[in-house]
């Protein structure tokens, strides 16, 4: 196989050449160092930061610089293993972790891999994202994929791993009320995790209704428009607010009403990127009702417990219609514009780079 492959001296990839713009080109076929493994990728979802790149270029202070490969959450198949690589085989199914940690700093010593001083993140500004048919990685950003888990429920490790990542810094116990603003996929995938622990998830809003209707397949009771959702959320707990709200859509009001949402004592994860740079709190309002508020940085070791969780079903995803369509490198374009479009009903894209 290693013969084979190095006989094809390149393959495909798509490329943010500016903003909104995407064109698909043939890049020198990546090598596994020592302790890397090359694969060939099946399944890459398109996620909501990435349609923060393909708008404006940037998110905070990460700025792009042309061109870039997006692109991170991969999963594909080991097809040649560097020197020194023991544990995984040739032929082996994998999920990948985006984040490229130096396991040295202080940080990663911590336990904190995620907050990594060193660290180089697929798709992120000068590092190579997954848009492309080949991917080097080291050894140990990679998973066997258990029996029974497709490619691109594989790939969806990565946002499941954002909400498990959220739900283990607030501490989410079994039997609490939980809230949720957003129901695209990283909404979506933290109720579908917080059902799993055996959370009440008692309120989600969201702008689009095609959305809404895929967060009540999911299990979703009471799923409404973001004007109606504190009110919803006191309703369904007596007028004492939700245990924990996790606030997953990145717009700006947003994080004023998942605070009005919270019951005093309560916990917030803020886990939507935003993209306006002026988010105004009211610190008041924090300490009046003394709440502990949780910034999300992606996911920190999540990897395999989220496996974990695959192994034994699907999580309701692909019945309530997590998965909306798989695409080739040439429909990356079209797909970053039809998420970009409110009246999609679209939630999670693949992108497949076999397809032609």
């Amino acid at each position: 196989m290693i013969k084979a492959l190095r006989r094809g001296a390149t393959a495909p990839a798509a490329f943010q050449v500016g903003l909104r713009r995407i064109e698909v080109d043939d890049v020198p076929m990546p090598w596994p160092k020592a302790g890397e493994v090359l694969i060939e990728l099946s399944a890459v979802g398109l996620c909501g930061s990435d349609l923060h790149y393909f708008r404006t270029g940037r998110i905070g202070q990460q700025a792009l610089t042309y061109p870039q490969i997006l692109g991170h959450e991969p999963a594909g198949t080991i097809v040649a293993l560097g020197k020194g690589v023991r544990g995984v085989k040739e032929g082996q199914a994998v999920a990948i972790e985006p984040g490229i940690s130096c396991g040295k700093c202080r940080a990663c010593q911590q336990g904190r891999a995620n907050l990594c001083y060193r660290m180089r993140f697929l798709g992120g500004p000068g590092v190579t994202g997954a848009f492309q048919r080949y991917l080097a990685m080291p050894a140990h950003c990679v998973e066997a994929v258990p029996k029974g888990v497709d490619p691109a429920l594989a790939s969806a490790t990565e946002p499941l791993g954002v909400a498990l990542h959220a739900m283990n810094l607030v501490r989410l116990k079994k039997g609490e009320a939980v809230a949720i603003i957003g129901c695209g996929p990283i909404g979506l995938s933290t109720l579908a995790m917080a059902r799993a622990a055996g959370a009440k998830v008692v309120a989600m809003s969201d702008s689009r209704d095609l959305r809404r209707g895929v967060a009540r397949r999911l299990g979703a009771t009471r799923v409404v428009e973001p004007g109606a959702f504190v009110e919803t959320a006191r309703e369904a707990t007596g007028g004492l607010g939700a245990s924990a709200v996790f606030e997953c859509s990145g717009a700006p009001s947003a994080v004023d009403a998942a605070v009005a949402a919270t019951e005093r004592g309560g916990r917030v994860a803020l886990i939507g990127i935003t993209e306006d740079d002026d988010q105004v709190l009211d610190p008041h309002i924090w300490r009046q009702r003394e709440l502990d508020l949780v910034q999300v940085r992606r996911s920190n070791q999540t990897l395999r417990a989220v496996l974990k969780h695959l192994s034994r079903g699907d999580l309701g995803l692909r019945r309530a219609g997590f998965f909306s369509d798989t695409v080739g490198l040439e429909g990356v374009q079209a797909a970053f514009e039809q998420l970009d479009d409110q009246a999609s009903p679209a939630v999670k894209i693949i992108v497949d780079p076999r397809l032609a």
